[in-house]
């Protein structure tokens, strides 16, 4: 989803040995990347739906075992106002989505079927069902932490055979001066909303987003709160839309310096990338569904 600003603000473009590079203009083929040699051609909405269908048969699976009478329930996704913005006017508009979407109706969702009867089970059935479903602790993941792992885990427990090529991959990429200089030029330009900190890539974002969530859990409901509530949001869009436009400098900067970078590491890893985007592929197609 082109606005799901979060997710690009917290991290896709930060392993550009895992993100997908778009196609130039004209004949010209693009240079090699890992993403294209894994030949997974994924529909983002796609994966995300096959994903989220698999999740919801294997937690039915898991809890009918434990005798419960459990139907394969698919959560509706989230809603994301404006998705065919691009990342920088989505932040202009809707910040980091923390304060600006304070308010906001949700759309109504049909309620999980399997969840309506809890509260009138006992006491002792409602724990036992809470323990189940969501376990208690290591040894005992529960059913859906499981199901998530099994289907959301997949493609990295599948790349372990090449992360240490791909971490290696990463720090060369990251030691070039190229891309040094383009994380000197992104600390730049985030100094203004920084703190006067020097910042981390991988956590800024996730700071910051904390940040105006806890500015939010302390407003009030006073008419001043209110004003508060406004100047709020304006600093968030303000804050967000500062980071998108420097996130998207460096995604820019640190791509070029990566392309012979990936396109050696394809060259020298293609079988390697073949077998694991075939075994991916395979998985995934064997990821259970639910029943027409």
């Amino acid at each position: 989803m082109r606005a799901a600003y979060a997710a690009l603000i917290l991290g896709t473009v930060g392993g550009l040995w895992l993100a997908s590079v778009a196609l130039p203009s004209g004949s010209t083929p693009a240079p090699p990347t890992v993403t294209t040699a894994l030949a997974l051609d994924d529909d983002g909405r796609d994966i995300d739906a096959r994903r989220s269908e698999a999740v919801a048969v294997l937690v039915a699976r898991c809890m009918q075992a434990h005798g419960f009478a459990w139907e394969p329930w698919v959560e509706p996704p989230p809603t994301v106002p404006d998705a065919d913005l691009e990342p920088i006017d989505w932040a202009e508009r809707w910040g980091f989505g923390v304060s600006t979407f304070l308010g906001r109706l949700p759309e109504a969702q049909a309620p999980d079927p399997n969840r309506i009867g809890l509260a009138s089970l006992p006491l002792a059935d409602q724990k036992r069902f809470r323990n189940t479903l969501y376990g208690t602790g290591a040894s005992d993941p529960g059913c859906l932490p499981s199901a998530n792992d099994a289907v959301f885990g997949l493609r990295n427990r599948l790349l372990s055979p090449l992360r240490p090529a791909l971490a290696d991959l990463d720090a060369r990429i990251a030691a070039d001066p190229g891309a040094v200089h383009a994380l000197d030029a992104w600390r730049a330009c985030v100094a203004s909303i920084a703190g006067g900190v020097v910042p981390e890539r991988p956590a800024f974002a996730q700071g910051l987003i904390a940040r105006f969530d806890a500015q939010v859990r302390g407003l009030g409901t006073t008419p001043a709160s209110m004003a508060g509530l406004f100047a709020l949001q304006t600093d968030e869009r303000r804050v967000a839309a500062i980071l998108a436009v420097c996130e998207a400098a460096f995604a820019r900067t640190r791509e070029q310096v990566a392309t012979p970078f990936e396109a050696a590491f394809v060259a020298h890893h293609r079988d390697g990338l073949a077998s694991v985007g075939a075994a991916i592929r395979d998985a995934e197609a064997a990821l259970p569904t639910l029943p027409p």
